[in-house]
């Protein structure tokens, strides 16, 4: 069935109006964050509801903790940190079009700061490198 030209005007009003927030976005609103990895001492270790402005401080903030915490980690196991990254995620509100922060991943590479006998040398000539996630 073809949707009508007016259908779809009304549709598009009605996303605005939730995006500038004059209508509430049941969706938005009903949102929640958990952390899923297996570091217990960061924070949204339960459902925590955030809007979609609160989310945009709070997730980069939860992501410098695992990144503090992976650097303590390879300090107690005599490790060094290679490499650490944070990535933002964003998706769009299907209900009101409005984008938010979705999550975040944080990668840690670090490697042994013992010299090892025989280093595992690749075709590039690099040692291997242990990943830490």
């Amino acid at each position: 069935m073809p949707v009508r030209a007016d259908g779809l005007k009304a549709l598009a009003e009605e996303r605005a109006k939730k995006r500038l927030g004059l209508e509430p976005c049941e969706t938005c609103e009903n949102r929640r964050y958990q952390d899923d990895s297996d570091d217990p001492s960061v924070s949204f270790q339960a459902p925590t509801k955030l809007t979609p402005q609160a989310a945009a401080a709070a997730v980069p903030a939860h992501e410098g903790e695992h990144v503090h915490n992976e650097q303590a980690r390879a300090n107690r196991e005599g490790r060094r940190v290679i490499s650490q990254s944070v990535r933002i995620h964003t998706s769009v509100c299907p209900e009101c079009g409005r984008v938010y922060v979705s999550g975040g991943t944080t990668t840690t590479v670090t490697a042994s700061e013992t010299p090892r006998e025989n280093p595992s040398v690749g075709e590039n000539g690099a040692s291997s490198l242990d990943l830490v996630a």
